[in-house]
């Protein structure tokens, strides 16, 4: 090997170990102190859902329970959200008493109850680690009545000190004698976080619903809503606002004006695994067209299993009480498992 050679392949091998080595002798400069005494030192990924999410050296990334956290220190720009909506950012230095939290923003310096916070997110963070999502799938079938069902979906989240974009998509596939019927919804929705936990929403979507007679529906819309309720165990919120439905069924093209109406609840356990139970309800009172309402429903009960996999149990369902001719039913409705891994902070 010649010495340009050796030089390229030395260099090649810094910029490897540089990049993909890097991060794991990355300086664990944060620092918690559990109520119990113990103090640990490593770097602060995210509080979410009452679980800190902490990176060690020794033991990798663990979940500690945020009511268990007595202290915590970083030197690193921190957004820090309270129950009552407040965001603080800045760096988390060392309290008067424990319990609580002192946040040194750019103009004060502010101290919190440890009980009150509810996200905590490091502010200088690349684009890819700023999403947090899953994705999951499961298959089933059923010998008597020769019905055979698969489904996939994945969702990803991307958060900054104001703005939150989301991206869903869920499609499931039933396979049976009388033929075979597709459920799509893929949802891209974006909120811009005010004071006092409110919020601007905007949403844009396509579902297809062959039960219902929907080859392909497009929905734009914008609107506001408020988080009710927020803590460490849940969170509770609502919105309203109008939107633009693009219908194409078998007898045509149809548009119409909608208003729509969301509640969105979840609730977090922890008992050694995390355990989320997540319900979503939206209403679609037709503005254009007189007594039509649309309607749709998901409630999902996620159980962490190891590591990043999770076991996810979902009921759907949704209904049009004028749905279009050639539709097969007013409603639908079902229920499916799948396994999953979740990524991100």
């Amino acid at each position: 090997m010649t010495s340009r050679a050796t030089r390229a392949s030395i260099r090649f091998i810094l910029v490897f170990v540089a990049v993909f080595a890097g991060p794991a002798w990355a300086d664990y400069t944060d620092t918690i102190i559990l109520k119990n005494g113990d103090r640990i030192t490593g770097n602060v990924k995210s509080l979410v859902q009452g679980q800190l999410r902490y990176d060690t050296d020794a033991m990798g990334t663990v979940s500690i329970e945020w009511d268990q956290v007595a202290e915590i220190l970083s030197d690193k720009s921190m957004q820090v959200e309270i129950a009552g909506g407040t965001r603080y950012f800045g760096q988390l230095e060392k309290p008067p008493r424990d319990g609580e939290v002192t946040v040194k923003t750019e103009r004060s310096v502010e101290t919190v109850a440890v009980a009150d916070i509810v996200h905590i997110t490091p502010i200088e963070q690349s684009f890819w680690k700023r999403i947090q999502g899953s994705l999951s799938a499961g298959f089933s079938f059923t010998k008597s009545s020769d019905v055979a069902q698969f489904n996939f979906s994945g969702d990803a989240v991307y958060r900054t000190r104001r703005n939150q974009v989301a991206l869903r998509y869920t499609n499931i596939i039933t396979d049976q004698d009388s033929g075979t019927t597709e459920q799509l919804d893929s949802i891209l929705s974006y909120r811009r976080l005010l004071q006092r936990r409110w919020f601007g929403t905007g949403i844009l979507s396509f579902q297809r619903n062959q039960e219902l007679g929907i080859d392909g529906r497009g929905l734009i819309g914008a609107g506001a809503g408020r988080t009710i309720i927020e803590t460490g165990r849940g969170a509770l919120s609502m919105s309203a606002g109008l939107d633009l439905n693009i219908e194409d069924t078998t007898s045509g093209q149809d548009t119409s004006g909608e208003l729509f109406g969301a509640l969105q609840y979840s609730l977090f356990k922890y008992q050694g695994n995390q355990t989320n139970l997540t319900l979503g309800l939206v209403v679609f009172p037709s503005l254009t067209e007189s007594g039509r309402v649309r309607w749709q429903f998901n409630t999902r009960w996620r159980q962490e299993l190891f590591n990043n996999f999770v076991w996810d149990w979902t009921i759907y369902g949704s209904g049009d009480n004028e749905p279009p001719p050639g539709a097969l039913a007013s409603t639908d409705y079902g229920i499916v498992t799948s396994l999953g891994w979740t990524f991100g902070p």
